[in-house]
């Protein structure tokens, strides 16, 4: 078999979440099969300054001293999307199918301050294991790869090439980014899901995904698939474009603990147009036990006691509560060409507090997060990425109950400067 060698411009697959403007090496067989490799490095400078303030039910405010997730810190950390590998394979036209397959992992490119052996405490992260079929029909989709719901959310959020929330001061491998402040993470989930080709512009993707469980405790059953789906609509106009998107998520989930079941459900929306240079974006969901941020699918079980997000079984005897959650971000950038982009956007998730019948029972806490970013953009080449940010972060928990004072805030300011090396 005779290999052949070129490089040639892609966009990266929008799922990876590397960079459009890197190119891919290319080996190709007589037979019709080819193979191609992607990825990114990046790293950050960060200087973080976070300051935690604790309200008692009393009333009184006491500022919690500095530890690894408080105080000021410079950080050397990887931003929002670690570093990445993937390779591609893209099979023959046989019938009129053609396959493609990624295989993509992440390792971490930075460690927490704790980690005295700091490359034992990097990680690898699989994120992408997937195969496409696709044909005159649409593509069907088996493996797994980033999840439907709130995944143009995060494709279009400025602080995916850059740093966002980091969550604590000395911690190692990603940050968050704006999950949890705007919109929920879809994480990279076990699917097969099915989109139709494009129809004028018109597009839409359906998945049955591996269901989730909460984290706190046992006795969850789930006999039914959480199922995803998203409908988008494309088009371009004389110096500008559109993109609206919606979707949605559902998962049925039995308690044998309570005896009890809870839906697990979200809806979104969101859209994005550009003219000359200018583009801007706007997103929202909402939906019940979600949760805020990484556990979309609740937290679980609690004997009495506060959970700040998601599903709470045992609360209240014999029932499974689900939260109310709901968020949202505007962003506009500007791109003044020569590989040069600015965007400041502004976003929040918050969560409805909720007692039992009487009022003096925390089942859930009111949750508030809300973060600015401003930030600059410069592709110096087209596979060199230097990116300079601030993010301003305010986070509230509050007991619903009357009269009850007990809060936690947390308010940080992160200053950071990085680049990307893309391929």
């Amino acid at each position: 078999m005779k290999f052949r060698m070129s490089k040639i411009a892609a966009a990266i697959a929008a799922a990876t979440m590397a960079s459009s403007a890197g190119a891919v090496v290319v080996v190709g067989g007589d037979n019709g099969w080819e193979v191609s490799f992607d990825g990114n490095i990046n790293l950050f400078y960060n200087y973080y300054d976070f300051e935690t303030t604790t309200t008692t039910a009393g009333g009184v405010s006491t500022t919690v001293p500095d530890n690894g997730a408080n105080g000021t810190s410079s950080h050397l950390q990887e931003g929002l999307l670690p570093a990445f590998f993937s390779t591609n394979i893209k099979s023959p036209t046989v019938n009129g199918l053609t396959g493609t397959a990624r295989i993509s992992f992440a390792p971490d490119s930075s460690s927490a301050k704790n980690t005295f052996n700091d490359k034992g405490g990097s990680a690898i992260d699989m994120r992408e294991v997937v195969a496409n079929v696709a044909g005159s029909f649409g593509t069907v989709s088996f493996g797994r790869t980033l999840g439907l719901f709130g995944r143009q959310a995060i494709l279009h959020d400025q602080t995916l090439f850059g740093v966002g929330d980091p969550l604590g001061v000395d911690n190692g491998g990603t940050t968050l980014g704006r999950i949890g402040i705007g919109y929920v993470y879809p994480e990279f989930r076990t699917r097969f899901s099915y989109a139709t080709p494009s129809i004028n512009g018109f597009k839409a993707e359906v998945g049955l995904f591996d269901p989730q469980e909460p984290t706190g405790g046992t006795g969850f059953e789930t006999s039914t698939p959480k199922f995803e789906g998203e409908v988008s609509y494309a088009t371009s106009f004389t110096n500008g474009s559109l993109l609206l998107w919606g979707g949605g998520t559902w998962q049925e989930t039995d308690d044998t603990v309570t005896s009890d079941s809870f839906t697990a459900w979200g809806v979104d929306v969101g859209g994005e147009v550009g003219y000359m240079g200018f583009a801007l974006t706007g997103y929202y969901y909402t939906g019940e036990g979600i949760g805020i941020g990484l556990k979309n699918a609740g937290n679980g079980r609690s004997a009495g006691g506060i959970l700040s997000m998601g599903v709470n079984c045992g609360a209240i005897a014999n029932t499974c509560e689900t939260a109310d959650n709901d968020g949202f971000y505007v962003q506009g950038a500007y791109n003044f060409g020569q590989g040069t982009k600015v965007a400041m956007s502004y976003g929040e998730s918050s969560q409805d507090g909720q007692t039992d019948s009487t009022g003096l029972v925390d089942v859930f806490n009111d949750v508030t997060n809300e973060m600015w970013t401003v930030g600059v953009y410069h592709d110096l080449t087209s596979w060199l990425k230097l990116v300079a940010e601030y993010n301003n972060i305010d986070k509230e928990v509050n007991s619903p109950i009357a009269g009850d004072q007990s809060s936690t805030e947390i308010e940080a300011d992160a200053f950071s400067v990085g680049a990307f090396m893309t391929w």
